[in-house]
Order: structure tokens, then sequence, then C-alpha cells
């Protein structure tokens, strides 16, 4: 299997953490559980004039659309590898869908758009191109040059300045920033400050925050870090280990023991059969 990744144009780095592309020419049937991780995605496939919502409640081989913008989720969700035969996508850093879609982030969150629906006649033109196109390169080119034509063409042209901030110190400590912290240093009240981050990143700051310390678990387990269950649960901003095992279990439905015994490509894409 080939994936790569690139970095976006200057031009595009506030909003985008990075264009990637796959394929798998011996993809088949089979189940993965990814993991939420505070990112939006775009995902059209190459290969074939669809995706498979793994997640359909009765029919796990059902057809989706193939050009889809999933927004920001706080749960896991499931995707057949049969999709993984070539798909190109974008990953937007937290606060950077604006530009490029006509609602705010809540909208989306915790669900899936048909691309079409969203950028009509240009997004099926550039997806016939892509397809069109032989080389990774190529496509990632393509790929950048049509964000670049709807970042120009946009009313929004940077991320807000106060919800820049609160990403900025979330990231900076997940397991310590509060929402009545950061609208003190913000100088909003907590419920207007929650409102904006809301509609800017698709979840609440307290969410947020949750979403990213489960991120900051998942990674030390991935890299299979030797850490006793209470010093990792302490360390990442959990009260206890139980509050540990009981987040950890909400966001992957899984236990930490199950996740560090299971078989990932990624950190966040788990085999399930």
């Amino acid at each position: 299997m080939l994936y790569l990744e690139r970095a976006p144009h200057p031009a595009l780095v506030p909003f985008i953490h990075t264009l990637w592309y796959a394929r798998d020419p011996h993809a088949t049937h089979s189940h993965q559980r990814v993991l939420p991780t505070g990112h939006s995605q775009v995902v059209i496939s190459l290969a074939q004039n669809y995706l498979t919502d793994a997640n359909h409640p009765t029919d796990p081989l059902q057809p989706s659309p193939p050009g889809l913008f999933l927004g920001l989720y706080s749960a896991y969700q499931h995707i057949d590898t049969i999709d993984l035969a070539e798909l190109i996508g974008i990953s937007f850093h937290p606060g950077g869908t604006l530009p490029f879609f006509p609602h705010t982030a809540s909208f989306f969150s915790n669900c899936e758009t048909d691309l079409e629906s969203l950028w009509g006649a240009p997004f099926r033109s550039l997806r016939d191109h892509l397809r069109e196109l032989t080389t990774p390169a190529q496509k990632f080119d393509l790929l950048e040059k049509f964000l670049l034509d709807q970042l120009q063409h946009s009313r929004v042209s940077a991320l807000n300045g106060i919800v820049h901030y609160s990403l900025q110190t979330i990231h900076a400590a997940p397991h310590i920033a509060t929402v009545a912290e950061l609208a003190r240093t913000t100088g909003l009240s907590s419920r207007r400050l929650s409102q904006l981050f809301t509609e800017h990143v698709g979840v609440s700051p307290k969410l947020y925050c949750r979403i990213q310390r489960f991120q900051h678990v998942v990674q030390q387990l991935h890299r299979a870090t030797e850490i006793p269950w209470p010093e990792l649960a302490l360390a990442c901003g959990y009260y206890d280990q139980s509050h540990f095992a009981n987040d950890f279990r909400a966001f992957s439905g899984l236990s930490p023991t199950s996740y560090t015994t299971s078989t990932r490509p990624w950190s966040n894409h788990i085999n399930i059969d």
C-alpha cells in the first residue's frame, strides 16, 4: 500500500493540516475503526464512483457519494478498506474549514456531506481531472490549485483570532486548559467563548480538550511507551485511572488494553475484521 502526505501551499497552511493520498491495488472488503482526531476531512474516491458507507445501520456495503466532507467527529467511525484502492484527501486544521464551506463548522459536526452538494460542478470537474492524472504529485498539484482558487474567492481570509488563541492554548496544555481560564484571558464570557469556538471548530472547547487528551494517550500507546496506567492517566490530565479508562472507551469503544493489543496500520485506524 502507498500512503503519502504533502504539506500545503503557504497560503493554505493556516487552514489545512495536510494533503494525503492512499492507493492499495490489492484492497479488499474489511473494516477499520477510525478514532476521533479533532480534524475535519475531505475524502475523494478516485478508483470507483462511490465510497462505502461502513457505518450504515443495516447495510455496511451501502454506497455513498464519491466525495465527502467529514465534519469533526467526537466518536469513532468505521470505514471499509475497499475504498483504499485509491483515495485523495484533505485534513483541515481545527477552525480551518470556513473559507471552503458555506456553513459554520458546527453545522457539519459528526456527519458526512456530499461534496457535490457543497462545491457543485467544480467538484465534478476536479474529480474527473484527478482521475485522469497519473502521479500522486500531479494530483496533489491539482487539488492544491483548486483549494487556492476556493480561498481566493472566499469571504473568510484568516482564522478568528480568539479561536486561534484558544486552540493554541489547548494544544499547549490540553490536560489543564479550562473554558473559564480561556474566557478570562480572552475577555469573553464562558458562554460567548463556547459559542464562538463551537461555530468555528465544530465542538465545544470542553469536548475539544477531551479529544486532545484522548489523542495524547493514543499516541503514547501507539508508540508502545512503557508507562504504568496510573502514571499515564495523570500525565495526560485525567483525575484517576477510572476517569482515564472511561474517557478512552467513550471515544474508541475499546479499553486501553484492547487498543494496545489491536492490529493498527496507523495510530487512529484499528483493524476490526
